[in-house]
C-alpha cells in the first residue's frame, strides 16, 4: 500500500514545486537596444514570461510600460539612448515585484510591444519598437554605431545594455492599453535581399554630406497650449529641445513679438484664437531654415514674462510665456482687501486651495481622471458649503484651470486675511490597492515618516511641473522659524487637522489615525493654521469612481465644514500686526 502511494506523493510535490516556480517573480537579465533609420528597438531579456500593461496619453512624448511579477536585481536605472527617436529609458522598481519602464521620446509617435517566448538558448523577451513619426525632418546622429553613452551601465554590471543589429520596422502598433498576447509572436525581420535604405540616396562619386553640431541643436515645436487666469494668460510651447529666444521691441502696444532661433515648425504657420481677457490670438510663423517668430495679440497693453523649463518627469522642454494685465491684477488685490470689512463684522475667513492646475495635472486615475479637476470641483463645493453656514466666508486661491505657484497661493491667503487655510488634493500611488483619506501639517523638524517626506517632495515639485514665474518669491520662512508664532500656527494646524480627520472618518476609510507632518511649502504661512487634505486615492479604481460622484464630494465637503465650525471657538481674536521700526529693525509695540 505504501509503495502505491509513494509515486503519487512525489508527483504532488513536483506539481507544487512547478507551480511555485511559475509564480516566482522573473528577473530582468539584460536590456538590449538597436537604432535603425525608421525605428528604435529595445529588448528586455527576462527570466520568465512577462505580464505587462501599456500606459500612454494621446500626443504624449512619454510611453510607460508596467511590468508585473518581475524583479530588478540592480534596482532602478536610467539608460541614455540619444538616437533620433528615443532620448532615454528609465526603469524604476515598484511595489511587490512590479517595475515601471518609461520611454522618453523625442516627440509623440507610434509604437508596438510584443512578447517572444524562450527558444533555442534565448530567454523570454519583451520587445518594444518605437517608430519615426511620418513626415519627420531627419537629422544625422553623430553617436558611433554600437558605442555606449557615458550614462549607460558598463560591462560587468547587470542588467547590462547590449547593442544588437538594427531591425526593420515591424507592422503597425497594437492598440493602446492592450495586454501582452498569450500566443507566440515572431520577431519581425528584414525581408531577404532587401537592405536598409538610407534617408537619402547618394550618387556614386558624390561625397557624403556631414551634418555638424548645429543640426543637433535644432528644436522642433510639438504643440502650443494656453491657460487663462483672472489676471493673466500663460502660453506654453512644447518643444523637442530648448530654443534660443529674444523679446523684440514693440512697434504696437497691443502686440508682443518673440524671436525664436534654432527651431523648426513641422506644421508651418499657425494662428490660434485665444479670446480671453488678456490675449486675442497667437500666431507663429517660420522664419528662415531654423527660426520662427511668435506674435501675441493683446486685448489691452500688458506685461510680458518669458522663461524656459527643462524636461521634467513627463514634460518636454517648454517655452513659457506669461502675459499679465496690471489693471486686472490690481482689481484682484482690491477684491481681496474687502475682507477687512467682513472681519470687522466678526466673519471668519477660510481660504481654500485647489492643488495643481494648468500644466500640472497632479495624479491621474485609471480612467484618466485628473486630480486638478477633482480638487477644483471640491474647492468650489466646499466654498458654497462654508458660506452657507453664515459664520464663515470662503475664498479660492484659483477659480479655474490655471497654475498658481506655491508661494503665490500663500500670498493670496495672506491678502485675504485668512483665519484658516485648507489645501485640497487627491493622492496617488503605484499600487491601485492603496486607499484612504489623510491629513498633513507643516513640520520644522523633518517628516513624520519616509512616506510623508516623499509626498511632501512630490507636492513641492508642483512648481517644476506648472512652471514658476520670474517674479521674486516671498522671503523664505526659514528666516523666521524662531518666531513663536510659527510654532503656534503648527500646533493649531494639528488641532484643526485632528477635528477634520475625525469627521472625514465618517465618509471614507482613514489611512492614518493622526495628521502627519513634513515640509509642505504651501503650508508655511505663520499667520494662520494650515492643513493639506489628501481626500482619497485617485489611483484606486473604487476611490476614483467615488471622487467623480457629486454625492461623495458633497459628503466630503459637509464633513470638512462641520470640523471647521467645531474649530471656530478656538480661534483667538488677532490684533493688527505692528509695523517694523525702521530705525531699530524691531516691531513697534503699543505704549511706546
Amino acid at each position: 500500500m505504501r509503495r502505491t502511494w509513494l509515486p503519487a506523493i512525489l508527483l504532488m510535490f513536483l506539481i507544487a514545486g512547478a507551480a511555485a516556480e511559475s509564480q516566482a517573480a522573473s528577473r530582468l537579465l539584460s536590456i538590449r537596444k538597436s537604432s535603425a533609420p525608421e525605428s528604435t528597438r529595445v529588448v528586455l531579456d527576462l527570466g520568465g514570461p512577462p505580464a505587462y500593461e501599456i500606459h500612454s496619453s494621446a500626443n504624449s512624448p512619454i510611453l510607460t510600460i508596467s511590468l508585473q511579477n518581475v524583479t530588478l536585481p540592480q534596482g532602478g536605472q536610467e539608460i541614455s539612448i540619444e538616437d533620433q527617436i528615443i532620448r532615454k529609458v528609465k526603469i524604476d522598481p515598484g511595489e511587490k515585484d512590479t517595475a515601471k519602464v518609461v520611454f522618453f521620446l523625442r516627440q509623440p509617435t507610434r509604437w508596438k510591444v510584443f512578447v517572444l517566448k524562450a527558444e533555442s538558448g534565448k530567454p523570454d523577451r519583451l520587445v518594444i519598437d518605437v517608430f519615426r513619426p511620418p513626415g519627420e525632418v531627419r537629422e544625422a546622429v553623430e553617436k558611433p554605431e554600437g558605442r555606449p553613452s557615458a550614462q549607460e551601465p558598463r560591462e560587468g554590471k547587470a542588467p547590462s545594455v547590449e547593442v544588437e543589429k538594427p531591425a526593420a520596422p515591424p507592422p503597425l502598433p497594437a492598440p493602446e492599453g492592450q495586454k501582452a498576447p498569450s500566443g507566440r509572436a515572431e520577431e519581425p525581420k528584414t525581408p531577404p535581399g532587401r537592405a536598409e535604405a538610407p534617408s537619402r540616396a547618394v550618387p556614386p562619386g558624390e561625397p557624403k554630406q556631414k551634418v555638424g553640431p548645429p543640426a543637433r541643436r535644432v528644436a522642433r515645436l510639438l504643440e502650443i497650449r494656453w491657460w487663462s487666469a483672472p489676471d493673466h494668460t500663460r502660453v506654453v510651447a512644447d518643444l523637442e529641445g530648448a530654443p534660443a529666444y529674444e523679446i523684440l521691441a514693440q512697434t504696437d502696444p497691443l502686440v508682443y513679438m518673440v524671436q525664436l532661433r534654432g527651431i523648426i515648425l513641422p506644421r508651418g504657420s499657425q494662428e490660434l484664437p485665444v479670446d480671453d481677457p488678456v490675449i486675442r490670438k497667437i500666431r507663429i510663423e517660420p522664419e528662415g531654415r531654423e527660426g520662427a517668430k511668435l506674435y501675441l495679440s493683446l486685448v489691452k497693453p500688458g506685461r510680458l514674462n518669458v522663461l524656459v523649463l527643462k524636461p521634467f518627469e513627463n514634460k518636454p522642454d517648454r517655452l513659457v510665456i506669461d502675459v499679465s494685465r496690471p489693471d486686472l491684477e490690481e482689481k484682484e488685490k482690491e477684491q481681496r482687501q474687502f475682507t477687512r470689512e467682513l472681519k470687522a463684522k466678526k466673519k471668519r475667513i477660510v481660504v481654500i486651495d485647489a492643488g495643481h492646475g494648468g500644466d500640472d495635472p497632479g495624479a491621474v486615475g485609471p480612467r484618466k481622471t485628473l486630480e486638478k479637476d477633482i480638487v477644483l470641483a471640491l474647492a468650489q463645493n466646499l466654498q458654497k458649503t462654508l458660506d452657507a453656514t453664515g459664520e464663515v466666508r470662503a475664498f479660492l486661491t484659483r477659480r479655474g484651470d490655471y497654475f498658481v505657484p506655491l508661494n503665490d497661493r500663500v500670498k493670496i491667503a495672506e491678502e485675504y486675511g485668512a483665519d484658516l487655510f485648507i489645501s485640497l488634493h487627491a493622492n496617488g500611488s503605484r499600487s491601485r490597492q492603496t486607499r484612504g483619506t489623510s491629513i498633513y501639517c507643516l513640520s520644522l523638524k523633518g517628516a513624520s515618516d519616509k512616506a510623508t517626506q516623499v509626498l511632501a517632495q512630490k507636492e513641492n515639485e508642483s512648481d517644476m511641473l506648472g512652471g514658476t514665474s520670474l517674479v521674486p518669491a516671498r522671503k523664505d520662512l526659514d528666516t523666521i522659524l524662531l518666531d513663536l508664532e510659527q510654532t503656534h500656527a503648527i500646533n493649531e494646524s494639528l488641532h484643526l487637522g485632528g477635528l477634520v480627520l475625525s469627521e472625514l472618518g465618517r465618509v471614507n476609510h482613514i489611512q492614518f489615525s493622526q495628521p502627519r507632518q513634513a515640509g509642505f511649502a504651501v503650508l508655511k504661512a505663520p499667520e494662520f493654521p494650515s492643513i493639506l487634505i489628501e481626500t482619497a486615492y485617485i489611483t484606486n479604481p473604487n476611490e476614483e469612481m467615488s471622487l467623480r460622484k457629486n454625492s461623495f464630494q458633497d459628503r466630503l465637503c459637509q464633513a470638512i465644514a462641520v470640523a471647521v465650525q467645531k474649530y471656530l471657538p478656538f480661534l483667538l481674536v488677532k490684533e493688527e500686526r505692528p509695523a517694523p521700526d525702521a530705525a531699530e529693525g524691531q516691531p513697534k509695540r503699543k505704549g511706546g
